[in-house]
């Protein structure tokens, strides 16, 4: 790996951590598809592995019990999706496929995003969106948006605080089943441990982001640039 990768990885995964830090999800979103192009085994389990140390961190900052019982449908929905995560990764093992569908699961997380859905979150709505999170979190590392979406109702730190209980037990719960199914080895626990000081970065300059950055402005980008490298992959998944 050469040094401009490295340093490029470090880099994605700060800005990912960052807007993460300051809205409550992010981080795979906007690091998924551009460590994707740099170099694809970063993508999931490397991804996952740092994402869980962000969300320790996050558990960490937004303190309050009461945020477990939020996540507690989302929780038993994500485990059938990571699952079927973890199955479909073995199933599309040409590395051309798993371009396509590593392209369509980001499309898709940026069009929930921007879809203005709202739906109200009974317990059938967050088991749902639990189980697509844990299908988009398994094979890409995303799965973000739809929890976002169930839980968009709430107010700033309430959001970070249920969404940081939430990811952090996905996150282990998508990494078990992708060692289950010999995805995860020694090249992932490297690419992990070159993206983890990006994921501690990013979370200590997301106090400065949240202040400063404006939360419209930097949703936008945030899509764009993931929408733009997700096309990117497949154009180059396709040729």
């Amino acid at each position: 790996m050469s040094p401009f990768t490295l340093l490029a990885a470090v880099s994605v995964m700060a800005a990912g951590a960052a807007v993460q830090g300051s809205v409550g999800f992010g981080a795979a979103l906007v690091a998924a598809p551009l460590l994707a192009l740099l170099d694809p085994t970063f993508v999931p389990a490397p991804l996952i592995l740092a994402a869980l140390v962000l969300n320790i961190l996050m558990l960490r900052r937004e303190r309050g019990s009461h945020h477990w019982r939020a996540v507690a449908w989302p929780i038993a929905g994500q485990i059938p999706g990571a699952l079927m995560g973890a199955t479909v990764l073995v199933l599309a093992s040409d590395d051309g496929a798993l371009g396509v569908i590593f392209a369509a699961m980001i499309l898709a997380a940026v069009a929930l995003s921007i879809s203005g859905l709202r739906a109200e979150p009974t317990p059938p709505v967050l088991f749902a969106a639990g189980s697509l999170s844990g299908l988009m979190q398994s094979t890409v590392g995303a799965g973000g948006p739809p929890i976002a979406l169930a839980f968009q109702g709430r107010s700033g730190p309430d959001l970070r605080a249920a969404l940081a209980r939430y990811f952090t037990v996905s996150c282990l719960v998508s990494l078990g089943f992708l060692a289950a199914v010999g995805q995860i080895g020694g090249r992932e626990l490297v690419d992990a441990a070159v993206l983890m000081p990006g994921a501690v970065t990013g979370f200590i300059g997301s106090g400065w982001v949240s202040r400063h950055v404006d939360g419209v402005v930097a949703r936008r980008a945030v899509l764009t640039l993931s929408a733009l490298a997700a096309l990117a992959v497949l154009a180059r998944s396709l040729a």
